[in-house]
């Protein structure tokens, strides 16, 4: 008889207690313990920390397997609480009317043969997320911002209420400035080194290189294949992919659903009510963050007083206190 056949039928006995497989599991006070432990070198030494300089700084009184995991808990359990706290703080802007919003700016495509960059200058309506305008070359300056803008406007009959912006050196060039206060444009700058406030040119940018084969480190042969390579993504982007946001329309169907801002407010309304804004926004700010953020505050406010976009902070309505004063 073998001593297999002899373990065999005992585990087939009701009556003979079974032994689980592998190590017995470790018990919950002396995780506890050290977890304590562990937590204590995080807040010491940083939650950047791993498991070798915690395990030398105990002096090797833990197992390396027991740090690593109690490690591996903590640092998930305080990236969950952080998600939950930046959800929680979010402020998100649905856009309601078309041609509200125009969002704008510049990305790196490659290089062509001479090495030269090559950048996109990249327009996007964000009610419907279709791309309006693509222009290709070297940096942008101000006046080829402006004549990418007239252009999309001749195109689309008519100016945004907004535009979008970071703060690059073309967006705040003396030219479009101009002609921002000529066509009763506001422009919204993002605040410096936030590029989610211009989240949806980068959204936009992001599928238009992935479609196009384009980004660091490639070589093109000219602007003109750049541009032929990018207009090709974007018509069959916005013109077949379904988008949840959007009741699962394409971008083209959306554009042409969504109504435009000019069935909610006049544009002139918009500009006197923004400038009360600002100027109350602006009078006890101190420094340019403080004065951006403000700006921001008082554009966006504007908007949504007029009913054309929508704001939610944590996925709750959310309304500014411009929206809550008398015009």
């Amino acid at each position: 008889m073998t001593v297999r056949s002899l373990r065999n039928w005992k585990a087939l006995d009701p009556a003979e207690p079974v032994a689980s497989p592998g190590r017995p599991a470790t018990s919950r006070s002396v995780l506890d313990e050290a977890r304590g432990l562990v937590r204590e070198q995080l807040e010491l030494q940083g939650w950047e920390t791993g498991e070798e300089p915690i395990w030398r700084a105990l002096g090797g009184r833990l197992p390396r397997a027991r740090i690593r995991r109690v490690l591996c808990e903590l640092k998930a359990a305080r990236r969950k609480r952080a998600q939950e706290h930046r959800e929680h703080a979010r402020v998100s802007v649905k856009v309601l009317a078309r041609d509200t919003l125009w969002s704008m700016d510049a990305t790196h495509l490659g290089r062509n043969q001479h090495g030269a960059a090559v950048q996109a200058e990249v327009l996007r309506e964000v009610a419907s997320t279709r791309t309006v305008g693509i222009s290709v070359g070297p940096a942008a300056t101000g006046e080829e911002v402006v004549r990418l803008l007239e252009q999309t406007a001749r195109e689309r009959n008519g100016y945004p209420l907004v535009l979008m912006t970071d703060n690059g050196g073309a967006y705040q060039s003396e030219v479009l400035h101009g002609w921002c206060c000529e066509h009763g444009v506001l422009h919204l700058f993002s605040l410096p080194r936030t590029p989610q406030h211009n989240g949806p040119s980068e959204n936009g940018m992001y599928g238009l290189k992935l479609g196009a084969y384009l980004g660091k480190g490639v070589i093109v042969l000219d602007n003109e294949e750049a541009r032929a390579r990018l207009e090709a993504t974007r018509d069959r982007i916005d013109q077949h992919r379904l988008r949840r946001t959007r009741g699962w329309k394409t971008a083209v169907e959306a554009d042409r659903a969504i109504p435009h801002w000019s069935e909610f407010v006049t544009r002139r309304g918009v500009l006197e009510k923004a400038a009360c804004a600002l100027d109350e926004a602006l009078l006890h700010c101190t420094g340019r963050r403080a004065r951006r953020r403000a700006e921001r505050e008082a554009i966006l406010g504007t908007l949504q007083y007029f009913s054309v976009i929508q704001r939610t902070r944590g996925g709750r309505p959310w309304t500014a206190h411009i929206a809550e004063s008398e015009t």
